[in-house]
């Protein structure tokens, strides 16, 4: 790519290779004239001392698989991290586990890139169990309400900034994926994981929640 400098009266050779979706970019290059999705637009943002440029492309869509009764998998998004439950045909729970999500003390840029590589590491799993995604239908207030844990400047730096780009994130990949995402109603998924299923199962009230929210996603509580 050339870039032409106005104010410097130069051009500059730019060197580039997009690693996140290439292949999508190589095969809308490749496409004859005029087809559809063959479009690609470039967005270059001039840093002073670094260049960013952006190739955005239209993707295929995959089929979804959005059938939920094989088991579907729950996640409860937290402060910093999501807990993540796996349920069976039977709404069993057959799997739960934390993936972190440090957000504390980061720039703007480094929590997108930490929310892009949890959203991933999340997906996964609907990848390897071959299941649709549960998670709460969240708004502000909601979420702020939900909140009964860690400290004030957590819950805010949650709610103002990291709630609806990690719902997005997640809603993306799992587009990219080839997965549903079934929003259910969020009342008191914590309170029932609490009451009814942590202690029994041995796990945290955020995994516990997790397991109710994958169970609302079935038709079952």
């Amino acid at each position: 790519m050339i870039y032409r400098c106005s104010s410097e009266k130069r051009e500059i050779p730019l060197k580039i290779e997009f690693h996140q979706h290439k292949e999508e970019l190589e095969r809308a290059v490749r496409l004859p004239h005029n087809t559809p999705g063959k479009a690609v637009a470039y967005v270059l943002e001039d840093h002073g001392a670094y260049f960013i440029i952006k190739a955005i492309v239209e993707m295929e869509e995959k089929a979804k698989r959005e059938n939920t009764e094989q088991g579907v998998i729950g996640i409860d998004i937290n402060v910093n991290h999501i807990a993540v439950s796996e349920t069976d045909g039977c709404g069993n729970c057959v799997l739960l586990k934390t993936v972190k999500m440090p957000l504390d003390g980061k720039t703007s840029e480094q929590r997108k890139h930490q929310i892009c590589q949890t959203a991933k590491e999340i997906v996964l799993e609907c990848v390897r169990s071959h299941k649709p995604l549960v998670m709460e239908d969240l708004d502000f207030q909601k979420t702020k309400n939900k909140m009964r844990y860690g400290n004030r400047r957590q819950n805010k730096m949650l709610s103002d900034f990291a709630t609806r780009k990690i719902e997005e994130a997640i809603v993306r990949r799992c587009w990219k994926e080839g997965y549903g995402v079934k929003k259910v109603n969020p009342a008191n998924t914590s309170k029932i994981g609490k009451e009814k299923y942590s202690q029994r199962m041995g796990c945290t009230v955020h995994m516990a929640a997790a397991y109710v929210i994958a169970r609302r996603g079935m038709g079952m509580e």
